[in-house]
């Protein structure tokens, strides 16, 4: 399913995680694909388009090199979160299951699709209700990711709930964190003010 950018199956894989995880997982379950496949056929596609979004947006209402900045920065955070989510939680799961580099990757990619969607037009749109109301959809994620180890892992309890702590804050918190490096190193703010 998922040999180069499918368009069509991004579309409905990203939307079947949403609302309805529990039977998207299961067809996840049965695949068998590669972790930089997942990375490259499903997770890079969505997040070009997403920040696509993020810069048309933001054209609507900033200066189009703060627009430009933002996107290219919602773009690599993005990625970014997700990767960094995949090695923590790979690293945790290691020595708890045999399938641990599976689990981990299938839970940061496919969850963080979910939160890169509704952060990416969060950040598009200006600040007030609506960016604010997006950004708390991205928490859906948490969602998806709840369902997910359920359904992926022969975790027990225990190790389920320290694993949905773990990888919730990771897909949450990751992303904010090297946004505000990237903003600060870019100096993005200041940019707005000098143009």
């Amino acid at each position: 399913m998922m040999k180069r950018a499918n368009f069509k199956g991004i579309y409905a894989r990203t939307r079947e995680m949403l609302f309805h995880p529990d039977t998207e997982w299961q067809a996840v379950k049965r695949e068998d694909i590669a972790g930089a496949e997942v990375f490259r056929g499903y997770l890079v596609p969505l997040t070009l388009t997403s920040s696509a979004c993020t810069l048309v947006l933001q054209l609507l209402h900033t200066p189009p090199l703060y627009a430009l900045l933002t996107a290219a920065i919602t773009f690599a955070t993005s990625v970014g979160g997700a990767y960094l989510t995949y090695r923590i939680t790979r690293e945790y799961l290691t020595d708890k299951i045999a399938e641990a580099n599976n689990v981990a990757l299938r839970l940061s990619v496919y969850c963080s699709a979910i939160f890169i969607v509704f952060h990416c037009l969060s950040e598009g749109m200006p600040d007030g209700f609506f960016s604010q109301l997006l950004g708390l959809l991205s928490l859906l994620c948490l969602r998806t990711l709840y369902i997910g180890i359920n359904q992926m892992s022969r975790l027990n309890v225990q190790l389920r709930k320290s694993t949905l702590i773990i990888a919730g804050l990771l897909l949450v918190v990751s992303p904010m964190i090297i946004q505000r490096l990237l903003m600060l190193l870019f100096r993005v703010p200041t940019i707005t003010l000098n143009i």
